[in-house]
């Protein structure tokens, strides 16, 4: 966790292992992602540190997931519908909002393999499990939560605080969208103990004033701040410019396709699927033609001191083959 906020001279880059270690990534590739097998295997590897998904159930309990639905990842069909499991490609069978369903029943809720092929014994975890799980288990990988609303980061610093006090802030962090703290007053009036990683995409550019958000991170907040810029000279390269200009870290997102087809994203409700193509965004002030987060030379050139990714070991192994820390 210091090495991510307080980064050091480059090259030295912080990888965080996206979801866990999980899939092919895993030393068992059915080991399912936001788990706490994944949690586990990534301890076991040491890699710098995860970044696990969060969204809340029904009643405001937070549970590991990624998707805003259940049907892509779970046995949910087990409980709700007619026994027929969810087909991303069809868009068909059970497939509620995490935000709809009960923690009673999530908690029941088996994790699918990432082939989708059965279900495993893992059921999905919440947050306060994880937090145990961590300390029962002696582990060490920092834990960094993406947290989308306001009432899951309330969440994630009530709880590391009761399992870890003052510790927290050494142990778990949040991504937040800057749309959701432009400032860091803002954060700091739901979370007491816990640091934040602003988040900076495209998409924001007409819905807040990025630069001013971004000066007011550097000045009163956070260290590191993710800015995800997909070509250089694209759209938000003033802003990672700047970050870097002030000797501040710049993150990204490794944005590697996890779908079943070439290039291709499961969206965010689960259902196959988008390109990165399919979200270039354009307005007044210019647009971005390419999206080359895909490409870890391309990382590298620009300079990011973390790096999110599916694919940690991976990367790992590629930047041990360009002598960068």
């Amino acid at each position: 966790m210091a090495s991510l906020f307080n980064p050091i001279p480059e090259p030295t880059v912080t990888v965080l292992a996206h979801r866990g270690l999980w899939g092919k990534e895993a030393p068992n590739p059915r080991t399912p992602e936001n788990s706490l097998a994944s949690l586990q295997a990534a301890d076991d590897a040491c890699t710098d540190a995860v970044e696990l998904d969060v969204k809340l159930t029904s009643e405001g309990i937070p549970v590991l997931m990624h998707d805003l639905n259940l049907g892509r990842t779970t046995d949910v069909y087990n409980f709700i519908g007619n026994k027929t499991q969810y087909d991303p490609m069809l868009n068909t069978g059970p497939n509620p909002a995490v935000n709809t369903v009960s923690w009673e029943t999530v908690q029941q809720l088996h994790l699918l393999t990432p082939s989708r092929d059965s279900a495993t014994t893992y059921t999905v975890p919440d947050v306060s499990a994880v937090l145990s799980y961590w300390a029962d288990h002696h582990l060490t990988t920092p834990m960094i939560f993406d947290a989308k609303t306001k009432e899951a980061v309330r969440a994630i610093d009530l709880l590391a605080r009761k399992h870890f006090e003052e510790r927290a802030r050494d142990i778990v962090a949040v991504k937040v969208n800057a749309t959701l703290y432009p400032t860091y007053a803002s954060f700091r009036e739901d979370a007491l103990v816990i640091r934040a990683i602003p988040v900076y995409t495209t998409n924001m550019l007409t819905k807040i004033d990025v630069t001013a958000s971004r000066e007011n991170w550097q000045k009163d907040g956070s260290s590191v701040l993710e800015v995800n810029v997909k070509q250089l000279g694209g759209l938000l390269q003033d802003q990672l410019d700047a970050i870097k200009s002030a000797s501040f870290g710049a993150g990204v997102f490794n944005a590697i396709p996890d779908g079943p087809g070439d290039g291709q994203f499961y969206d965010k409700d689960g259902h196959c699927c988008y390109r990165l193509s399919d979200l270039f965004f354009s307005y007044g002030g210019g647009k971005d033609t390419a999206d080359n987060r895909g490409d870890w030379d391309y990382l590298i050139k620009q300079g990011f001191k973390f790096i999110t990714t599916d694919s940690p070991i991976a990367l790992r192994a590629y930047l041990d083959s360009r002598d960068i820390p």
